[in-house]
C-alpha cells in the first residue's frame, strides 16, 4: 500500500511538471507587439536607470503615448516596487493595441515576474486628429521613441500639452541625431537634435528641466539615447 501511495505521489508529479511546462510554452509563445524580455536580471539591468529617471509614484496615473501593446510598461513592472499605478496605453495602431495583445503582455510580463502586478492597464486607439483624452486631466505623459516618425511633431506636441495640467510633465525619450548617423536605423526616419527637441517643446510651452543620456547599457553607441523632462508652463 505505501509502495503504490509513492507511485501515484510520482506519476503526480510528472503530470504536474509536464502541464507546467506545458504552459510555459504557451506563455512564451503569446503574441504582442514590443519586446519580449527572458531573463528578468538582463531586464533589470537595462531599465533600473531608466526607471529611476522617470519617478513613478504609487498612486499615480501615467498616459503612454505610442505604446504599442504596452511592451515597455510590462517590462518596468517587472522590477518596479511601485503600486497602484494606472498606466493609460496610447496607440494609433490597432493591430498592436487591442484587449487580446494588451493581456498576452500582462501574462507574459507577470510569469517572468512570478507573481501579478500591483498596478492597472487600461487603453484606446487614436487618431492623427485626437489623443481622445480630456483636457486639462493628466499630469505624466510618456512619448517613447515615437516622435521621430511623426511628421507633424508640432500637432502631438500640442495635443499632449492640452491634455497635461499645468505643471505637469512630458517625458520624451529618443535617440538623437549625431554628425554620422541622422537617421534612426530601425524605420529609417530622420531623427532630431537636442537642439531641435528643445525649442519644439519650448514652442509649445515647455519649460527643459533635466535629461537622462543613455540610460542603456550598450557596448557601442552610435547615436545617444536620451529620456527629456519637460514641464508645462
Amino acid at each position: 500500500m505505501k509502495r503504490l501511495l509513492i507511485l501515484a505521489l510520482g506519476l503526480l508529479q510528472v503530470i504536474t511538471a509536464c502541464f507546467g511546462q506545458q504552459s510555459q510554452e504557451k506563455i512564451k509563445k503569446l503574441k504582442f507587439c514590443g519586446y519580449t524580455y527572458k531573463d528578468s536580471a538582463f531586464l533589470r539591468t537595462h531599465f533600473e536607470q531608466q526607471l529611476a529617471f522617470l519617478q513613478v509614484n504609487s498612486g499615480d496615473t501615467i498616459v503612454d503615448i505610442g505604446s504599442q501593446s504596452g511592451a515597455y510598461i510590462g517590462a518596468i513592472n517587472v522590477i518596479a516596487e511601485f503600486k497602484n499605478v494606472h498606466f493609460i496605453l496610447v496607440d494609433i495602431d490597432s493591430s498592436c493595441l487591442n484587449s487580446t495583445k494588451l493581456s498576452n503582455m500582462i501574462t507574459y510580463y507577470e510569469n517572468l515576474k512570478g507573481s501579478s502586478f500591483n498596478n492597472s492597464t487600461s487603453f484606446l486607439v487614436n487618431t492623427t486628429d485626437s489623443l481622445y483624452l480630456p483636457l486639462n486631466s493628466k499630469k505624466k505623459l510618456w512619448l517613447f521613441n515615437t516622435l521621430h516618425e511623426i511628421p507633424d511633431k508640432a500637432v502631438i506636441i500640442k495635443q499632449m500639452a492640452a491634455v497635461l495640467q499645468t505643471g505637469g510633465e512630458i517625458i520624451i525619450a529618443e535617440l538623437m541625431a549625431s554628425e554620422k548617423n541622422k537617421i534612426h536605423g530601425g524605420c529609417k526616419y530622420p531623427l532630431m537634435t537636442e537642439a531641435a527637441l528643445k525649442k519644439l517643446m519650448q514652442d509649445a510651452g515647455f519649460l527643459f528641466k533635466n535629461v537622462a543620456v543613455n540610460p542603456i547599457p550598450a557596448k557601442k553607441i552610435r547615436n545617444p539615447y536620451c529620456l527629456f523632462r519637460f514641464i508645462k508652463l
